[in-house]
């Protein structure tokens, strides 16, 4: 299949690590403007994981003498980037969100999701009810580092199951 896996593993971590730092200075960037990185503003960083992944899959084969691989070995090389990447990155935000800076950055989106979630109480409540309104209140007001990153892990994985299929069919041997 893979001639030399730990070359392989040791671009993902490269590959990885790079993501990590683009998707830090992403973030600093934003936060230099005054938004604040958390929720639908860390999206863009996916097309950096989409781009790794072209980018592994589309020099594969000058990577190991021009050998083009089967459509599933693709698919499984590019899931272990998206693997070790999602890993990776929600270890560094974990970390960040648990520092005093990360915690500020928390504590304000915190605050800017209840006064946004407070903005359409009155619509929530007449169309789902009191329950929903509370248990969104509750879900904000939960929000951690954790789930932050546990967060940032799952969507990685589910969001990069269609590039990953689409890339490994275009480049199948």
């Amino acid at each position: 299949m893979v001639n030399n896996w730990f070359a392989e593993i040791g671009r993902f971590f490269l590959y990885a690590f790079i993501f990590v730092v683009l998707m830090a200075l992403y973030g600093l960037l934003l936060q230099q403007i005054g938004i604040i990185p958390i929720g639908g503003k860390k999206a863009p960083t996916f097309v950096f994981l989409l781009f790794f992944q072209w980018w592994y899959i589309s020099r594969f084969p000058q990577n190991h003498q021009g050998e083009k691989k089967h459509f599933l070995v693709y698919f499984v090389l590019q899931y272990l980037l998206i693997v070790i990447t999602a890993l990776l990155s929600s270890l560094f935000l974990h970390y960040f969100f648990q520092t005093s800076t990360g915690l500020h950055l928390l504590a304000s989106y915190i605050q800017q999701s209840l006064v946004e979630l407070n903005s359409f109480k009155e619509v929530i409540v007449s169309q789902e009810g009191g329950e929903y309104y509370n248990s969104l209140h509750a879900g904000i007001k939960s929000i951690d580092a954790y789930s932050i990153a546990r967060d940032d892990f799952w969507q990685k994985i589910a969001l990069g199951f269609l590039p990953n299929l689409l890339i490994s069919l275009y480049y199948k041997k």
